[in-house]
């Protein structure tokens, strides 16, 4: 079918190609007209000629057949011609001339007989249709006149046929009327073909503006698109913008709340969401509501300062009760509109301040502690300077005294109650953190066996459960001060179990890490750990703030001083620990202390209490107190020593420096004025470094006494001590030096 369809094509373009005489078939329509007229009329009368000359040969009119065979090779030079040059006017010129002298011919021709004149009426339609009006009219009109001159010639002459005057007029006639037919058909031809041309221009510039429209309408569209696409860039530019500005919104830790002027939330990241979950949706409700379950706005408000003044505020708000935070600082910044600089709402920036306010809380603790520390160790100090010069002279007494003098009751129950009120110093002095008077590696699961056995003999309505670790846990403390602080916690539960209870005590070995013991100020690592709870009747949340404050207490002057808790936390905290204590009122309470484990062996000695012992040497008493003066002589004398008096040290580096007696022992005070116990040892290890020296202070072992201490000092003293204490004390230095 393909085949087919291509033979097809084929013939067509042979056809158009001949009768176009190879003009394309976007030539000018007229042009292809006249083309198609000569090609159409010279095939025609090429096929009728080679008819009519052989049809004139074969009846012997051979005049007549030469004339169309002449005419023949006329037409067919013709339309080469017209198909080589392409020249129409040439062509449609000679072709009607051509064939107006053929056509005059067969006028002449027809007076030998035959109608062959008949062809002449078809000159005017050709004429006018290939030349035009004026030029066809003018060759038509010449023809009739050639025509008439014939047939005028043969009437008369003796021609075969004559033509009568009838016959003329007729062929005129006929001839005119065809000529104005076909001139009337011409007129009205270029007529239409004028209006088509109108046509055809108007509709070019039709086509021209509809182009024109067009082209318009797709530079429109172009641009559309570009700005379509420009709008779409923008939108994905503000899309991405938005969300990189939600990402960076999101990633920050502390809230972000946006609100309008009247205090509707606009945005919140989602840390204001999480603290505030029970409110949520938050979105388009009133901060106050969300934020602080209040139905009218706080006061005061950073924010609504922030709208009025237009100047950022800054405010420490409450968090909300029930949610994850307890304290919020609050900044409030105003927004404003770029162009008209009006304030269009806020952005509070809210950061969790619970943990800094805790801690602050925790610092002003320790201040507070610090300073009534520092106050509870004077004081204890000078008491117990106070108490070593009633010691001492209760101690001169007792050993001047018969066993059988009546007096000596009296002086055992002062040595009592000196004791209690060296006890009660012993604790001011733990309340400011005094230091540890003999620090060794002990098995906390001991001391906890031993103090709770004893006290649950005496407190017989509270059962003591104990949950101990099943391997030693070892810290390095003084055993008579951790003592103290189990006892004080013991006393403390039980007084919180006026109708009885139970009393829980258990020990471990924690690790702690550096999350936990920052608000502390320790070190993290191991821990020894001693757990005390009671089933008592609580503290509310006020109550447990101040339970460490020295002096505090919600008993009766007669069952507490306020000191026990006070010197527990100072102890701990002196042996580089710490104490927490929670509870819940009818809930009991939980204390818990930490302190540093130890990889040492405890230490399994046991003080023996020694009898006195005396001696000869010569020792030099350091002080700047009279009375200690006074009374430590008394008792050095009592013991059998040589004593030499110095009121500070630069009289003590005299009496040395001089020589003029030798020098066994110092027993030197820490806390002087001008030159204290410090600088007086440095100064005597400079001029004598093998001087055996005592320290003697109202303050315990910790910091500068410490510090002489590690410095090769050979013994401490604390005030008040017993005349069997110096004589121990005294001896043992002696001991460890060897003879001298």
């Amino acid at each position: 079918m393909n085949r087919q369809k291509s033979y097809k094509d084929r013939v067509a373009a042979w056809i158009w190609t001949i009768f176009a005489s190879g003009l394309s078939a976007d030539a000018d329509l007229d042009i292809l007209r006249k083309h198609f007229l000569l090609n159409l009329i010279g095939i025609l009368g090429a096929i009728f000629l080679c008819l009519f000359a052989t049809m004139a040969a074969l009846q012997g009119e051979y005049l007549l057949s030469i004339m169309d065979g002449s005419i023949l090779i006329y037409i067919g030079a013709n339309l080469y011609f017209l198909r080589i040059r392409k020249n129409l006017v040439f062509v449609s010129l000679f072709g009607v001339l051509g064939t107006g002298i053929y056509f005059v011919f067969l006028v002449a021709y027809s007076s030998m007989g035959g109608s062959t004149y008949l062809w002449v009426f078809t000159y005017p339609l050709i004429s006018l249709y290939l030349l035009g009006k004026k030029v066809g009219t003018y060759v038509s009109f010449s023809l009739l006149l050639l025509s008439l001159f014939c047939l005028l010639m043969t009437t008369g002459y003796g021609a075969p046929v004559s033509f009568d005057i009838r016959f003329i007029t007729r062929f005129v006639a006929v001839y005119i009327t065809i000529h104005l037919f076909s001139l009337v058909a011409e007129i009205v031809r270029e007529r239409v073909q004028q209006r088509l041309r109108t046509s055809s221009t108007e509709l070019l510039e039709s086509l021209k503006k509809v182009q024109k429209s067009s082209d318009d309408l797709a530079d429109i569209n172009r641009q559309l698109l570009l700005e379509i696409e420009g709008r779409k860039r923008v939108q994905r530019a503000l899309k991405d913008s938005q969300g990189f500005l939600d990402d960076v919104i999101e990633s920050i830790q502390d809230g972000i709340s946006v609100l309008n002027p009247d205090l509707t939330i606009r945005h919140t990241n989602s840390v204001m969401r999480q603290w505030y979950a029970q409110n949520v949706p938050l979105l388009g409700k009133k901060c106050h509501i969300c934020y602080h379950n209040k139905s009218v706005p706080c006061d005061p408000c950073p924010t609504i300062r922030c709208l009025a003044s237009g100047r950022p505020e800054r405010e420490i708000v409450p968090g909300l009760s029930g949610s994850s935070v307890d304290w919020l600082e609050l900044f409030s910044f105003p927004i404003r509109d770029k162009e008209t600089g009006k304030i269009t709402g806020a952005v509070e920036f809210v950061r969790d301040i619970t943990v800094a306010k805790r801690l602050e809380g925790q610092l002003y603790h320790a201040q507070k502690m610090q300073a009534v520390g520092t106050l509870a160790g004077g004081i204890a100090h000078d008491f117990n300077n106070l108490l070593m010069g009633i010691q001492g002279r209760t101690s001169l007494m007792a050993v001047e005294i018969s066993p059988t003098d009546p007096n000596l009751e009296h002086i055992r129950a002062i040595e009592e109650y000196i004791q209690s009120a060296t006890n009660l110093t012993g604790q001011m002095l733990g309340a400011a953190r005094g230091g540890k008077y003999n620090p060794r590696p002990t098995d906390l699961n001991d001391l906890v066996e031993k103090s709770s056995t004893m006290f649950g003999r005496a407190r017989k309505e509270i059962r003591i459960k104990t949950l101990l670790a099943s391997t030693p846990v070892v810290a390095d403390i003084d055993r008579e001060q951790i003592e103290q602080v189990l006892l004080n916690m013991y006393v403390n539960s039980w007084q919180a179990m006026p109708k009885g209870g139970e009393l829980w005590i258990g020990t471990s070995i924690e690790k702690l890490d550096q999350l936990f013991c920052e608000p502390h100020q320790i070190a993290p690592g191991s821990y020894a750990k001693i757990s005390i709870t009671d089933s008592g009747i609580g503290m509310d949340a006020s109550v447990l703030q101040q339970v460490f404050d020295p002096f505090f207490t919600t008993k009766d002057k007669s069952r507490g001083t306020g000191l026990g808790l006070a010197s527990a936390y100072g102890i701990i905290k002196n042996h580089n620990g710490f104490i927490t204590a929670f509870s819940e009122v009818g809930s009991g309470s939980t204390f818990t202390i930490y302190l540093p484990f130890s990889n040492r062996l405890p230490d399994e000695k046991i003080a023996v209490e020694a009898d006195i012992a005396k001696g000869s040497e010569t020792i030099l008493l350091v002080d700047d107190e009279k009375m200690i003066i006074d009374v430590g002589q008394a008792l050095l004398t009592e013991l059998g020593y040589h004593v030499l008096i110095a009121e500070g040290g630069k009289q003590a580096l005299e009496i040395i420096a001089n020589g003029k007696e030798t020098i066994d022992l110092v027993i030197l005070d820490l806390i002087m004025p001008g030159m204290d116990g410090g600088a007086t040892f440095e100064a005597i290890r400079d001029v004598h470094p093998l001087l055996p020296v005592i320290l003697s202070s109202g303050y315990a072992v910790d910091g500068l006494a410490s510090e002489i201490l590690h410095k090769g000092c050979n013994g401490f003293l604390q005030k008040p001590f017993t005349l069997s204490e110096l004589s121990q004390k005294i001896r043992s230095v002696f001991q460890a030096e060897g003879p001298r």
